[in-house]
Order: structure tokens, then sequence, then C-alpha cells
């Protein structure tokens, strides 16, 4: 094989290889699925975890739905009774309590519109993990009636498919039962002790 032929074949080698890369670049996808991840890593990688009313809500003056909250009680990063704002998701219940899992945002989020519009230019938290990190709490009928504190009771909603929860705490229905995006409701106050004790174990 003479010098002028090796250097054509070696020539469309090099093509074809970098049509192969560009051709496997172009394909990539970015995975979007909520992880399925325990309550402790769910806390340990969110930098406020707080039971929050929501006061008041903006879909209109910024590009995501933000939200206005009052911490009513706060297990990491923002203190009781402090202003907070996150968002993006749309369908959050202005005057509802939620447990919230937020990770902060660095850059401030301005309105569209106008400077002084919504809430103005303002630093925000996100809710994470495609939006399970946010757990409405209610007051439901759903508990086992068997149980001393009863069958009504305040609930917190945590989709427990994704969001795994300590073996020792009951949900309902329970998980052998399948719901409607996997999600269950937990009794407020053991939900509330649990991430208290996370808490706990976090300033230790």
């Amino acid at each position: 094989m003479n010098a002028t032929l090796r250097a054509l074949l070696l020539s469309s080698v090099i093509v074809l290889a970098a049509h192969s890369t560009a051709a496997f670049q172009t394909t990539t996808v970015e995975i979007k699925e909520p992880a399925v991840i325990t309550l402790a890593n769910l806390f340990r990688q969110s930098d406020t975890v707080a039971l929050v009313k929501i006061v008041s809500g903006d879909a209109e003056n910024y590009n995501i739905a933000i939200y206005k909250g009052e911490v009513i009680e706060s297990f990491k990063g923002a203190a009781t009774g402090t202003t907070i704002y996150f968002g993006p998701y749309v369908g959050e219940r202005i005057g509802w309590e939620y447990v919230l899992f937020l990770r902060t945002v660095a850059k401030p989020i301005a309105p569209g519109s106008a400077p002084s519009a919504g809430y103005g230019t303002i630093h925000y938290s996100e809710i994470f993990n495609e939006g399970y990190s946010s757990m409405m709490s209610s007051y439901e009928c759903v508990f086992s009636a068997k149980a001393d504190s009863g069958q009504c009771d305040d609930a917190v909603r945590v989709c427990t498919d994704y969001i795994v929860l300590p073996k020792s705490t009951p949900t309902f229905p329970p998980e052998s039962t399948d719901t409607d995006f996997g999600c269950r409701f937990v009794r407020k106050k053991s939900f509330i002790a649990l991430l208290e004790s996370l808490g706990n174990s976090k300033q230790k």
C-alpha cells in the first residue's frame, strides 16, 4: 500500500469518527424524572426546611410562579417568623400550610414588567425533585380507626413512592396500596417529630 493510499484511508477514518462523535452528542437526552430519596437525604440536600403558611402568590409578574410565605416552624435554614419567597411550581394553595424542602437560588429574580411590580427584585428558594419536596398539610379523616388519636387528624401529604420515610412511620393508605402519584398521608405530629429529630442530629 503506497503512502498516498494510506493517507487517504486515514483521512476517511478520521472523518467517520468525527461524524460518529457528532451524532452521539446530538442524541444526548436529559432525564428529569424525580429521584427516589430518603427523608434524611432530602433534609441534607435542602438549605431550608420549614413549615410555611403561603400568604400570597404571583404567576403574572415573574417568568415562574413565586410564592410569599411565613415560616411557622423552622427545622433548618430560615428562622421562625420570617418571610420567604419560593417557586417555581403552580398549584400551591394560598392560605394553606406546607412542609417545604428548599434550595437557595443564588441569582435574585426580578419582575418582567416593572422594577416595582409583584414583590420587586427578590432572593428566592426553589422547590426541587420535580416538586416532590413540597408537602401540603391539611386535616384528613383517612387514618386507622383503631388508632388512639382517632381517624381524623392533621396530616402531611408525602409522595412516598419518591420520598422514603423510616419504616416505623405509618402511612395512610399503607405502602401496599396504589395511590395517585404515589402520595399518602402521615400524621402531622409524627412528621414534625421526624423533622425535629433530623434538625437536632444536624446540630450535633
